[in-house]
């Protein structure tokens, strides 16, 4: 049995390995992150792959090459782009391994046709593997040919042995047609869009396969209203009933809304050097949790390195196959920045062609320091080439904290702490919002720009939620100020084709009225808790007050010893059954059982839609451990996000 995700993973990774022998191998951006988190490129090449591309219609492969294995999320267009690929190769041999499982791609390959009684029956994996069959014999167009479709679930990284990602659900935003609130209150998948009704099966299938891999029989519960959706489809969907049915370790699955709480996700306070080298690097190409650092420095060649033009090739932060590496990443999420400097100083230490000072002698290590080792081996190949990976994240940190957008970061926490300590103590009389609107006219004098500015707003409301009531005047003096503000900057603020274009001032003052009604949601986002609906609280010295996450409150009530009640957490089984035995035991005057708690079960999944950063999961991680709970905690997301990107997601920029 499988007992944590990055094995779940690396088994399934091997199963792909299996079937690569020879073949022209083809991925989609997201199956190409997962497998860098596995070990990368390497391990396909190494497993006897002759040639790996991008799943694009732009590509083909040679004459020669007879096999082809397309490592695939199953879309609609993926299936056309790989008909195309086929259909200007010469393949006998086609392996279609789609990392989704094949129920789901047959409900969307037959959308808006009554499938109840196939799936039901437990026969559309059979079903989409005909047609899936079909489609690949009919791209080849020979009589003479061989095609295999198979289900491998392809969709999880694990940052440390208990915070895992996915990749593939990265875009997975708790959202109704573009809203934060739905316009039902009797919400269920077919209310949802097709897309989103994808979006969810997936998940959940995704999800399913886990926990059938890890041989876990789940008790679900969950936190806010796509939670339930989830939670729903893993309840009832015909393949997880049987899945449950054949595994037998009992577990707890918990599902919450990122929406509850964008303070965490929004906050410039990051005390993790991660959350930090997420915000100042950019990512790499065609990830969603991983950098692209900027390896010039180690060059002999002068190049300059634009984010448009990459003249040298980018380097990354994680290295699945240098333990010295993925410890340091370790400590990039639970240590702090001068146990960091210390430990990369120490590696570099060993590698140092100029000798410098012992680490021992020093009471600090500055960036300067390690920046002087990493630039000792520009131009030695072969130091380079067996120390790439500490290499790559000294650079990467070096870069972070000298880059002026740290000096950015510093002034938002700045002001984020003034904004919790004002609300605090002025509640309602808060001027908050006019100190907000003063700061975007005066931003480019104080080199913030304006989407920082946004993710602080979004803050301010996600913070405040409902207790605090801002005034009509500051609201729409907040309007009128965005509304030029993003007439200046939308070239900078909008990376769609919008950007590309002349935005018109009435288009502007549409979007400002967007973004204002899309705060106000945010606000309301908490109305549906009860024990959790405030973030907001006391300091435990007694002195001001302090951010506390809804996540933090919820970890921090489960392994409370005492076992309080998790009123806002929503026990997925708590149906008919329970109602007829709360019935049962009124009538034979016996008490009633008390609720299931998450930590009756030995392994428990914490799982945000939506995004989470490091400094949360270090919180979360360092609450359990601390607890003196013997039971094991694994923390999954959709992605690790920064500040902006949260707000992007938020306010659909």
């Amino acid at each position: 049995m499988l007992t944590s995700v990055k094995e779940f993973s690396r088994a399934w990774w091997s199963e792909v390995y299996n079937r690569i022998i020879g073949a022209a191998v083809y991925l989609d951006d997201a199956s190409a992150e997962c497998l860098h988190w596995d070990g990368g490129l390497f391990n396909l090449l190494t497993g006897g792959a002759i040639t790996i591309k991008s799943l694009s219609p732009f590509e083909f492969s040679n004459k020669e090459h007879k096999k082809a294995v397309f490592i695939t999320q199953t879309t609609a267009t993926q299936l056309r782009t790989i008909s195309e690929i086929i259909h200007n190769s010469e393949f006998t041999h086609c392996i279609l391994i789609s990392c989704v499982s094949l129920d789901t791609v047959y409900l969307e390959l037959n959308e808006g046709k009554d499938l109840g009684d196939v799936i039901a029956a437990g026969k559309g994996p059979a079903e989409a593997t005909k047609l899936l069959e079909a489609l690949l014999l009919d791209a080849i167009g020979k009589s003479q040919c061989i095609v295999e479709v198979v289900h491998i679930p392809i969709f999880t990284i694990s940052l440390t042995n208990v915070v895992f990602l996915t990749p593939p659900y990265q875009k997975v935003f708790p959202m109704y047609d573009d809203k934060l609130i739905p316009d039902t209150t009797s919400l269920d998948l077919y209310t949802l869009t097709s897309d989103q009704r994808s979006q969810v099966r997936r998940l959940a299938s995704g999800l399913n396969a886990m926990l059938d891999s890890m041989n876990l029989k789940e008790d679900i519960f969950y936190m806010g209203t796509y939670s339930s959706l989830v939670a729903g489809v893993l309840e009832n969907s015909p393949v997880c009933l049987a899945r449950r049915k054949n595994c037998s370790n009992p577990a707890s699955l918990i599902i919450v809304d990122r929406t509850l709480d964008l303070c965490g996700v929004t906050s410039h306070s990051m005390e993790s050097v991660l959350d930090t080298v997420m915000a100042v690097l950019p990512r790499f190409p065609g990830h969603s949790n991983e950098v692209a650092v900027d390896m010039s420095s180690l060059c002999e060649a002068n190049s300059i390195n634009h984010p448009e033009d990459l003249q040298i090739s980018p380097g990354c932060l994680y290295h699945a196959n240098d333990e010295a590496c993925i410890q340091t990443f370790d400590h990039m999420i639970n240590k702090t920045q001068k146990e960091i400097m210390f430990d990369l100083y120490n590696k570099l230490s060993k590698i140092d062609v100029q000798k410098s000072p012992s680490p021992k002698t020093l009471l600090k290590v500055t960036p300067q320091s390690v920046e002087k080792i990493v630039a000792a081996t520009k131009g030695n190949y072969d130091i380079i080439e067996n120390n790439l990976g500490v290499l790559q994240q000294a650079v990467a940190v070096v870069q972070t904290l000298k880059s002026p957008k740290r000096v950015q970061i510093e002034l938002l926490m700045g002001l984020e702490r003034q904004v919790l300590q004002n609300l605090a103590a002025s509640r309602d009389s808060t001027s908050v919002l006019h100190q907000m609107s003063h700061l975007i006219k005066n931003r480019k004098e104080r080199n913030l720009s304006l989407d920082s500015l946004l993710a602080l707003i979004v803050y301010i409301y996600s913070l405040t939620g409902t207790e605090v009531s801002f005034s009509k005047q500051h609201e729409d003096s907040l309007t009128e100020t965005l509304s030029v503000a993003i007439f200046e900057d939308h070239k900078h603020l909008f990376t769609s084709e919008e950007g590309g274009r002349m935005v018109t001032p009435e288009e502007c003052d549409d979007i400002s009225k967007k973004i204002m009604g899309r705060l106000k949601d945010i606000a309301q986002m908490r109305k549906i808790l009860q024990k959790y609906n405030s973030v907001l609280k006391p300091c435990e010295t007694g002195v001001g007050h302090e951010y506390r996450g809804v996540l933090q409150q919820l970890v921090d009530d489960l392994v409370d010893t005492e076992r309080p009640e998790l009123t806002d957490l929503r026990h997925r089984n708590e149906g008919i059954k329970d109602l007829l035995r709360s019935g049962l035991n009124i009538l034979t005057s016996k008490k009633a059982r008390s609720a299931k708690h998450p930590l009756d079960n030995q392994t428990v999944i914490l799982f945000v839609i939506g995004g989470i950063t490091a400094e949360e999961c270090k919180r979360l991680h360092r609450s359990i451990i601390t607890s003196g709970v013997d039971n094991t905690v694994l923390i999954g997301s959709t992605k690790l996000v920064t500040p902006v990107e949260a707000m992007r997601d938020v306010l659909q920029l």
